[in-house]
């Protein structure tokens, strides 16, 4: 697969998971939007501000500025590159994986409605700065726990961390 295809399939997943989510952001219940399911965990808010975050990072890294801090040695990225890098980008997401810094929420965004058009709009805008930077030349953007990541391999990550925060929405309070 050339290298230009591997990137088109790469931003199509990513944006139809992307597209997936906003719907289901779309459709929470404005009523139990700020409540978390339990005590330590995020509410629908939180989660869909942590989602429109994911892209400031890589967004700045490509535009000059300071993305992702390297979170983990060198060794143990190459550990986590190995195996578990492999999973995520075959669609797997693990379960109590920690949030870096910089994209933890600190308030939730204001309503399911304004957050989906957001989240679009932060996802494309990262879409469309990454495939212009693609076209220019080979792009490899910072992870805090893998290091240096091509641009399909992140586009990816994007899209399986979408579908793994896309579950976390409650259930029933989705438009169909």
């Amino acid at each position: 697969m050339s290298r230009r295809v591997g990137f088109e399939q790469a931003a199509a997943d990513h944006r139809a998971a992307i597209e997936e989510v906003a719907r289901v952001v779309e459709g929470q219940d404005p009523s139990a939007w700020t409540r978390a399911p339990q005590p330590g965990k995020w509410s629908p808010s939180e989660i869909a501000q942590h989602l429109i975050l994911s892209y400031a990072p890589p967004l700045a890294e490509l535009s000059g500025g300071a993305g992702f801090a390297i979170r983990v040695p060198w060794w143990k990225r190459a550990v986590l590159r190995w195996k578990v890098l492999p999973t995520l980008l075959g669609g797997e997401f693990p379960r109590g994986a920690p949030a870096p810094r910089e994209i933890r929420p600190k308030t939730g965004a204001a309503d399911p409605a304004g957050a989906a058009r957001e989240l679009r709009e932060s996802a494309e805008r990262f879409a469309r700065r990454l495939a212009e930077a693609e076209r220019a030349s080979r792009v490899r953007l910072t992870h805090p726990y893998f290091g240096k990541l091509t641009a399909p391999q992140l586009l990816k990550l994007l899209a399986v961390h979408a579908g793994h925060h896309r579950a976390q929405f409650p259930p029933g309070s989705c438009a169909p």
